[in-house]
């Protein structure tokens, strides 16, 4: 029998898309949607050139309402063609989220699921 081995298949925590929004640190004003998330990491676009290994505070704002301020570590970052509307596409696994984060990530996650 072929094993699968995408990424898709090793993932520990699934991935959603959701109307959840971030904006890292002070450097970006605007609000900006995720492409997607999980309890493990978040995978967004940004102008921004970030590093991997480098950690980022972020905050992220939930569709009920509530937003919630925790840090992250780059994973991986890939520089997307021009025209594409963003400059990166980069996948951030999450070091440390408060209880209240945890609970509502954990909600958007079931409301998707």
């Amino acid at each position: 029998m072929k094993e699968n081995n995408s990424p898709k298949d090793r993932r520990r925590f699934p991935r959603v898309s959701s109307r959840v929004y971030y904006r890292i640190g002070k450097s970006q004003s605007l609000r900006q949607r995720v492409s997607n998330i999980s309890l493990a990491g978040v995978r967004i676009y940004s102008d921004e050139r970030l590093d991997a290994g480098e950690e980022v505070e972020l905050e992220l704002y939930f569709p009920n309402g509530f937003s919630g301020k925790g840090s992250a570590r780059v994973v991986w970052i890939k520089e997307l063609p021009p025209g594409s509307g963003t400059s990166y596409d980069v996948g951030l696994e999450f070091l440390n989220l408060s209880e209240e984060v945890v609970k509502e990530l954990t909600e958007v996650l079931k409301d998707k699921s």
